[in-house]
C-alpha cells in the first residue's frame, strides 16, 4: 500500500510518496527537513523570510547535502578501519595456530 506524506514548508504544503521498503520512517524524513528549514529560516532577517524562500530552501538543501557527504565519508573510513582490524586479527589467529 502506498503512503503519501504531507508536510508544510514555508507556508506551502508538499506531498511525497513514502517508500514502503525503507528502513526510515517517512515522518522522520519530513520532520528532519522541516527542522533544517526552520533552523536556516531563523538565520534570515524577518523581512527576508517571505521573499527569499528559495534561498532558505537551497541553503537547507546544501546543509543536508554536506551532512550526507560527511556521513558517507565517515562510514567509508569506518568500513576501512573494520576491514584493517579484521585482517590484523585474522593474521594474529593464523600465526598463533
Amino acid at each position: 500500500m502506498e503512503t503519501i506524506i504531507t508536510i508544510e514548508l514555508l507556508d506551502e504544503q508538499f506531498k511525497f510518496k513514502a517508500d514502503e521498503n525503507s528502513a526510515v520512517d517517512p515522518r522522520e524524513i519530513a520532520l528532519y527537513l522541516t527542522e533544517e528549514i526552520r533552523q536556516v529560516e531563523t538565520r534570515f532577517p524577518a523581512y527576508a523570510r517571505k521573499t527569499n524562500k528559495l534561498a532558505i530552501v537551497v541553503t537547507a538543501a546544501l546543509n543536508i547535502a554536506k551532512q550526507n557527504c560527511e556521513l558517507k565519508n565517515n562510514h567509508q573510513h569506518f568500513l576501512q578501519s573494520v576491514a584493517t582490524r579484521a585482517e590484523r586479527l585474522d593474521r594474529m589467529i593464523r600465526s598463533s595456530v
